[in-house]
């Protein structure tokens, strides 16, 4: 046994890439996960306070939305002992139920959308580990001719009545 593991940690190789598939399952067992095994740490206090942010809205809202519910329940009573004890009316608890439900279902999808942003974010910085991007990039902008006999340049007509060069612009990219 001892010697598995440090037989493990001594062939253990820091530089492999990290594989897409590995860190999109790490991001899904629990939050963070996958930018740890990417190696992107910086990027875990920030998808960990968006959880926990929308975590706590959640739970705000979904506590005001039922002690609204309540009050608008109370309110609506044909009891008048219950109804007599109610601080607002029932139209005015119902529009603050109305508001607290709908926040509360706006903090859902921004739970959701964190956790599966993060995902996305393992697996797509899985993926693009050895991109490098450096200076080379350039572009040029210079005049050119355009022939109709080009072509990109044919149109229906081209072929049978031909019409004369026009002048443009052309926009190279170069990597």
């Amino acid at each position: 046994y001892w010697g598995s593991m440090m037989d493990g940690l001594v062939c253990y190789q820091s530089d492999k890439e990290p594989l897409p598939g590995r860190a999109t399952l790490y991001s899904l067992l629990l939050p963070g996960l996958g930018q740890i095994y990417n190696g992107e740490l910086f990027k875990v206090p920030i998808y960990w306070g968006g959880l926990l942010v929308s975590g706590h809205l959640l739970m705000n809202y979904n506590n005001n939305y039922k002690r609204f519910k309540r009050i608008h329940n109370e309110a609506t009573s044909t009891d008048p002992e219950v109804s007599a004890n109610v601080p607002i009316d029932g139209e005015t608890a119902k529009w603050y139920r109305d508001v607290y439900r709908r926040y509360r279902d706006y903090s859902i999808l921004a739970t959701v959308a964190v956790y599966v942003l993060q995902v996305i974010d393992a697996n797509v910085f899985a993926y693009m580990h050895d991109f490098e991007v450096t200076d080379d990039i350039s572009m040029n902008v210079e005049p050119t001719v355009i022939s109709p006999y080009n072509e990109y340049a044919m149109h229906p007509g081209a072929v049978t009545s031909p019409v004369g060069n026009a002048v443009g612009m052309r926009v190279g990219i170069r990597f």
